[in-house]
């Protein structure tokens, strides 16, 4: 096979290894080498030119299929749609739009470059236990980092680079309280942290059902457990919430025999735990830990209109009105996280569908939405696989943080989900089978 038909595929990797270290790096890279927007800039590009990359040489190889063209159209139309609203739209800060149409495009470009890497790269060749290795691999130093964080001074990643003045917060907090303090790792904010957790734990609990020893269980079961821990301590509802769906549908879904066979022995315990938690919640739901770490219902911060509850709802119905009044669509980087860059003002909806409705109007939420579905759809058709499993139950979980985030927008979570999403949809049904792939493990 030419070598050229294997970059995508290795680009793909540098891109799942990279991401999740991207904010750490350019923070600190930055300092010796100055140009800190040219860091952060520069992923969105490669990313790009990857994509364009992978465009020319499936359709040089003659790979193309009528899902690469279903996505690349629906892709492209999306894009255009971005720029002809930011033309409509000669007012909207440059910076932000020019963000706004990277990030929200970013996502199918992804799940575009993963899906011609698996159309040009032949089915034996194509190791999807490496790449388990490479994701897994990643999300466990990261994971690592995550829970080493916990315990290390908080104004360690001052001497990173981290600081509000070059866009980066070196410490976060519950509601800003210093006694409670979340951890982020690598990643931009605790939240992300979360999100980007949650697929990597869903494929590790899928393996621990199908390890084929004791040992590889074991060592499947201590990984999950630091997973479990650093989400934990992100002290993300988000991601709680996110996991426990993921986790739970893959069970139900695939396990739910097993599940009951282990119930049905051990159901006495599970009783007793259940009943515990629920005592210990009710005994535990006025105090000052519970209210700050689970409901957060303490309160705003002195001089703050709202809490964390409060801010949700109030952006996310300043969104849907601002849709209504006009559906066509404001203009890419009007908001979400790419209006930040803009000094009139920020644009938040806590919500990244609302979001996308509100700059590119219900049009372009509808084909964001369709590109989900295509890519929804092969997935399901190789829903044996592992991969796929994690991929379908992790979907779900990222449509409930992103109803409460505008998680797309974070790099390493977005690269992660969509670049896998893409290998798998574009493998042959026939090269995704469960007993094959776990013999290899």
């Amino acid at each position: 096979m030419h070598p050229t038909r294997r970059i995508p595929y290795y680009g793909a990797l540098a891109l799942l290894i990279y991401m999740p270290f991207h904010v750490f790096l350019s923070q600190s890279l930055s300092l010796v080498t100055g140009g800190l927007d040219e860091w952060k800039v520069a992923k969105d590009i490669l990313a790009a030119v990857l994509a364009l990359f992978t465009f020319c040489i499936v359709i040089q190889q003659k790979r193309s299929t009528r899902l690469s063209n279903t996505l690349l159209g629906l892709g492209v139309v999306y894009g255009i749609l971005h720029i002809a609203l930011w033309i409509a739209h000669p007012h909207i800060y440059r910076p932000s739009a020019l963000l706004g149409t990277l990030y929200n495009n970013r996502l199918w470009l992804y799940g575009f470059i993963g899906l011609g890497a698996a159309l040009l790269t032949r089915q034996k060749q194509f190791n999807q236990t490496a790449l388990m290795k490479v994701v897994l691999g990643v999300s466990t130093i990261v994971a690592a980092l995550g829970v080493a964080q916990y315990f290390l001074p908080h104004t360690l990643l001052t001497h990173f680079g981290y600081g509000p003045k070059r866009g980066t917060v070196a410490a976060f907090y519950i509601d800003n309280r210093p006694n409670f303090p979340r951890i982020m790792s690598s990643l931009r904010d605790p939240n992300s942290l979360g999100a980007y957790l949650i697929l990597p734990l869903t494929l590790l609990t899928s393996l621990m059902f199908r390890a084929v020893n004791d040992k590889q269980r074991a060592l499947l079961m201590m990984l999950a457990g630091l997973h479990l821990i650093a989400i934990f301590l992100t002290f993300s509802r988000s991601a709680w919430v996110g996991a426990a769906l993921s986790v739970g549908l893959l069970l139900l879904w695939q396990y739910s025999s097993k599940i009951m066979g282990l119930l049905r022995r051990w159901w006495p315990v599970a009783a007793s735990v259940l009943l515990i938690g629920m005592v210990a919640t009710y005994t535990a739901r006025n105090t000052y830990v519970f209210k700050s770490v689970v409901s957060h219902h303490t309160g705003a911060p002195q001089g703050v209109a709202y809490d964390s509850n409060g801010f949700h709802w109030v952006f996310a119905k300043r969104g849907l009105e601002g849709i209504v009044r006009n559906p066509f669509g404001h203009g890419p980087g009007t908001a979400g996280l790419a209006s930040i860059q803009n000094p009139a003002g920020s644009f938040l909806t806590e919500n990244y569908y609302i979001q996308i409705g509100y700059e590119v109007g219900v049009l372009g939420l509808l084909l964001f939405l369709a590109i989900n579905v295509v890519l929804y759809r092969q997935l399901w058709r190789r829903r044996d696989s592992p991969l796929s499993a994690m991929l379908l139950c992790s979907s779900w979980a990222y449509v409930l943080v992103n109803m409460l985030l505008h998680m797309w927008s974070n790099e390493a979570v977005a690269a992660q989900w969509w670049l896998l999403a893409g290998f798998v949809a574009g493998l042959p049904t026939s090269a995704v089978g469960s007993k094959k792939l776990m013999h290899r493990s």
